[in-house]
């Protein structure tokens, strides 16, 4: 588990308490989930890859003015351990879903995973937000449309971006993305800054 400290936002001033924000990193097996979250955390591509099963790290941020505990769980994208989608679902109020832009495959997979969150999270609030990785491969490689990817972040109402874990594109902006707009939305539900177990971002 890594624990490491960070400033992101045009208001960089913490409050009192500490949020704790839970983050979870949906997607198929070799889209590029850990990289993703390894370049993250790290400000490095790893250069070795093991399949995982679940990694868990935290990384305390300022984001909007709040001081937040990030804690991170990365999850296996294997056939195998998708009876652990909804424990991983419960776990989480910001979810990162994650395919690769060459796996047709993977794009399918990441929206039958969000289809599963919204049945698990609709009596909760919570944000997600779609991510394309491995965007730096050359277009010919492509299997999954930019417009595609828009057209259903659209039609759910959450935000995409398509990013490079290699090339450090749209990696922090994914991660800070989802988590900004769950504290909006947080805010709509409560007074400004008293976040509970609504949202799942909990004063520790």
């Amino acid at each position: 588990m890594t624990d490491t400290r960070e400033s992101v936002g045009s208001n960089t001033s913490q409050t009192e308490n500490q949020l704790e924000v839970k983050l979870v990193i949906l997607g198929k097996s070799l889209v590029g989930k850990s990289a993703l979250t390894y370049r993250f955390i790290n400000d490095q591509f790893p250069k070795e890859h093991d399949t995982t099963i679940e990694d868990q790290y935290k990384i305390t941020m300022s984001i909007d003015g709040y001081n937040c505990l990030l804690e991170i769980l990365d999850t296996a994208g294997q056939d195998d351990y998708q009876s652990m989608l909804e424990t991983w679902i419960n776990f989480g109020s910001g979810f990162l879903l994650v395919y690769s832009i060459d796996d047709m495959e993977s794009f399918t997979e990441v929206k039958k995973k969000y289809e599963k969150l919204t049945n698990i999270k609709k009596k909760d609030v919570f944000s997600a937000i779609l991510v394309g990785n491995k965007c730096d491969l050359d277009e010919n490689l492509r299997k999954v449309p930019t417009k595609d990817a828009e057209d259903f972040a659209n039609s759910e109402g959450i935000p995409f971006l398509e990013a490079s874990a290699l090339k450090k594109i749209n990696v922090r902006e994914s991660f800070v993305k989802v988590v900004h707009d769950l504290l909006g939305k947080t805010q709509e539900k409560q007074k400004p800054g008293i976040f509970g177990k609504v949202c799942g971002c909990q004063i520790i």
